[in-house]
């Protein structure tokens, strides 16, 4: 019963950088005693990297440059084999990315790559990595900070998934040390366990009941030059037009009366014009001007007023 259960299980035995393939376990996380089991439950520690070990000083660390290729191999067995795991154990293929703190510890995960299930070819993942020996090919973002990483690389096996936590996690860490990228990277980080749940539609999942399609559990994935959902891109164009409430006139600057040709006085020039206006609030106190265009127009209008009715009442008069 052990050996079938070993026939049917994975782990990343090594990895592939610039066309070499490494030796099992070069820069790889060590593995525990069962290498080839998986875990089970979205809460369990293991979740991480599938060690109890989070020494960086156990691992050997392997230089990778930012946007290139690099391959992890997932095999049944400490040897290298055609198949990565046994066929029907149907599910998606995933890695995740986080910086190294000083510790070994990841700082905090974001996705990379992720391939579920192909219903136009009705084909997933787990079909085209035994189709490829076992090999999955991983591009490095271009855009991070150098430093030293870790990648996570993982299968979800679904066979036993119609059951509430039996779905089956498939994980190993890779130490790198990457350069060469822009610097510019700013993902949304997670935290491992934290990334699934039990009754997520891609781990909680019958695949005897007939489907069609499969939604990938986990977080979005990263693409290189994107900003986090929660930090706002918009800027402000300075050339862009601003919009302006109309300008409204006071209703006191118009006095509906004012309309008798006989109010312009073409010599109403005088010097009321230029004089200050004192303020109601500060007269006696204070002989500082208090410039009111509305309250100089006032008036003038009265003064005007008065002077047009004195020149009427004297001609009637005549």
């Amino acid at each position: 019963m052990l050996a079938f259960a070993a026939h049917a299980h994975t782990h990343i035995r090594n990895i592939i950088i610039d066309g070499k393939a490494l030796d099992r376990e070069e820069c790889i996380r060590p593995y525990e005693s069962n290498f080839n089991f998986p875990v089970k439950g979205v809460n369990n520690r293991q979740l991480v990297c599938r060690t109890t070990s989070m020494s960086p000083s156990k691992t050997n660390t392997c230089d990778v440059k930012a946007g290139s290729t690099m391959v992890i191999e997932f095999h049944e067995e400490m040897e290298r084999s055609s198949r990565a795991i046994e066929g029907k154990h149907y599910g998606p293929c995933l890695a995740y990315l986080s910086k190294m703190n000083s510790d070994g510890s990841p700082e905090g995960w974001f996705k990379i790559f992720e391939q579920g299930y192909d219903s136009s070819k009705k084909r997933w993942c787990i079909d085209d990595l035994n189709d490829n020996d076992g090999q999955l090919e991983i591009t490095i973002p271009g855009d991070l900070q150098d430093g030293n990483y870790l990648l996570r690389g993982e299968i979800i096996a679904l066979h036993l998934a119609e059951k509430r936590g039996g779905a089956e996690f498939y994980n190993n860490c890779v130490q790198l040390r990457i350069t060469g990228g822009t610097g510019s990277a700013s993902p949304e980080l997670f935290q491992i366990p934290g990334i699934y749940k039990e009754d997520d539609p891609g781990i909680h999942f019958n695949l005897y009941d007939g489907y069609s399609s499969y939604n990938i559990p986990g977080p979005k994935l990263y693409v290189p030059g994107s900003t986090p959902a929660n930090v706002s891109n918009k800027t402000t164009n300075p050339n862009e037009p601003v919009e302006s409430s109309p300008v409204k006139n006071d209703p006191e600057d118009k006095d509906p009366e004012d309309k008798d040709p006989e109010d312009k006085d073409p010599e109403d020039k005088g010097p009321e014009d230029n004089d200050p206006v004192t303020s109601p609030d500060t007269e006696g106190k204070s002989n500082k001007p208090v410039k009111s265009n509305c309250t100089r127009n006032r008036k003038r209008r009265l003064m005007r007023k008065r002077r047009n009715f004195n020149v009427r009442r004297t001609k009637k008069e005549l």
